[in-house]
Parts: C-alpha cells; structure tokens; sequence
C-alpha cells in the first residue's frame, strides 16, 4: 500500500520553536471526517500558533484545499508526526 495517514483534528505536530514543543492541530474541515475527527487541510491552524502549509496532498482536496498528512509541514516548521490509522492519502 501507498499513501501517508491522513492528519485530523488532535493528531500532534512537533514545533521546532523554543517552547513551543509538540502541538496538536486544532482545527479542521467542517464538513469532512476522518475517523471520527474533522480532516486537517492547507492553511488549518495548530496549537502552537501555526498554520499547515507545506508537503501536502497534490492529488486529495478537502473542501478545495490540499489534503495534510503525516508528515506534513506548518508554517514554524513544525511537522505533523502522525495520523489516522486506517485511511492514508496519496
């Protein structure tokens, strides 16, 4: 199988930024979920005052956005570190 675990809601990212430390995505898709939890897509904040913005999805889109996943990058340079379990992306 192909593919990366799809990020959601709560699934934790690590921020390289002194203090800021492993973060959770905090918001998501309105209308779209991903076991049970909002899907994460392009521009969707974390707690560490981040926003998804890099090595997303180029084939899924959530709402007209890029699709994250684990792996993903935020705006500090923060990294989603990991995902759903049964759906992957890619």
């Amino acid at each position: 199988m192909s593919g990366k675990p799809a990020a959601r809601v709560n699934d934790p990212t690590a921020c390289p930024l002194p203090g800021h430390g492993n973060s959770p995505i905090t918001a998501g898709s309105p209308d779209v979920l991903i076991e049970n939890m909002a899907a994460a897509r392009q521009g969707d904040p974390t707690a560490c005052g981040a926003t998804l913005a890099g090595a997303l999805s180029a084939t899924v889109l959530i709402n007209g956005k890029p699709a994250a996943v684990q792996g993903s990058t935020g705006s500090h340079g923060n990294t989603v570190t990991a995902g759903a379990g049964t759906v992957l992306i890619g």
